[in-house]
């Protein structure tokens, strides 16, 4: 009978297996507590539980997840909210399948003492980063003609200690926390979600075309990873040994530490103002403010349908 029994499980698994979806699947950056909820819904096997087989690619540096999505070679991606409205602005639409950062983690480190706006920064060199997630600075440099230079990097800390930018672009959940390791207490620290631009940031995305074809993949990706998400925040000792073996995996240059202090960050940013747990939607409140500031300040020509964005209800 136990013969019978484990041969049935056999034969129900590796059918399974054979009819699983393949699914490329890309973050947004390298290997980081930033995906630990993907990574542990692989691990997991929430997603084979779900049908999908799922291959996490990561990008190049300097090749963004959103170009990876444009040119078919990913699927589904993690980007930011306000790069789905940009591309939406040039009838290219990405939907929105699960909204994780509902705050905004920008901020502006200054090596010069009491800078309290970016408006004090006329003339500035500012590091940046290659692929993106700086669109509300350079719109306000555009904006307000700062005359604002834009040096790009991948780790702006020695460009920070030499001199050779005034202030640079950082995550809270990230490079601030290099520059807290590193001993670097900036003169100055600016914060975009004080500066009334608090938007939501990290979300999975597919293009609409996708989404159209795969409705159900799409659901059952975006319910097998708010699953990997709600286990991390449950299970962070054993997430970050997960996390530790992606790292490890492509040779990125970090620690445990680090990679702590990023997770309990980026946890914290998932919860909404009132620090309650994550709803792991795309409230159209939220969706509105974003919406009406990026046509006030010109960054988009006309408003972006919510209902299109979000593909209806998953």
């Amino acid at each position: 009978m136990k013969r019978c029994l484990f041969l049935l499980c056999f034969m129900c698994s590796a059918f399974t297996a054979m009819h699983a979806q393949q699914v490329t699947f890309t973050p947004q950056w390298t290997p980081q507590s930033q995906f630990a909820g993907y990574y542990a819904a692989l691990e997991k096997g929430f997603y084979a539980q779900e049908g999908i087989d799922v291959n996490i690619v990561h990008p190049a540096t300097s090749y963004s997840s959103v170009n990876m999505l444009l040119d078919g070679s990913s699927d589904i991606i993690t980007g930011e909210l306000i790069q789905a409205m940009e591309a939406a602005d040039k009838d290219i639409i990405f939907v929105n399948l699960l909204q994780t950062t509902q705050h905004s983690t920008l901020e502006l480190l200054a090596r010069k003492e009491n800078v309290t706006s970016i408006f004090q920064m006329r003339g500035f060199r500012i590091g940046t980063w290659k692929v993106g997630f700086n669109e509300i600075p350079h719109i306000l440099n555009k904006l307000q003609n700062l005359n604002i230079e834009w040096i790009k990097f991948i780790n702006p800390i020695n460009l920070y200690i030499s001199g050779a930018i005034d202030a640079t672009l950082v995550k809270s959940y990230n490079e601030k926390i290099l520059f807290s390791m590193s001993g670097i207490t900036p003169g100055s620290v600016l914060k975009f979600s004080e500066m009334g631009f608090d938007f939501p940031e990290d979300g999975l995305y597919v293009t609409e075309d996708f989404y159209k074809r795969n409705t159900e993949l799409c659901r059952k990706f975006a319910q097998a990873s708010r699953k990997g998400w709600e286990w991390v925040r449950n299970n962070r000792e054993e997430a970050l040994e997960i996390v530790m073996k992606y790292v490890k995996e492509e040779n990125v240059p970090t620690n445990i530490y680090n990679q702590k202090v990023m997770l309990d960050k980026l946890l914290e940013a998932q919860e909404d103002v009132k620090g309650k747990a994550p709803s792991y939607k795309l409230s159209e409140e939220a969706f509105n403010r974003v919406n009406g500031t990026l046509v006030q300040y010109g960054f988009i020509s006309k408003p972006v349908e919510y209902k299109r964005l979000m593909g209806g209800e998953l």
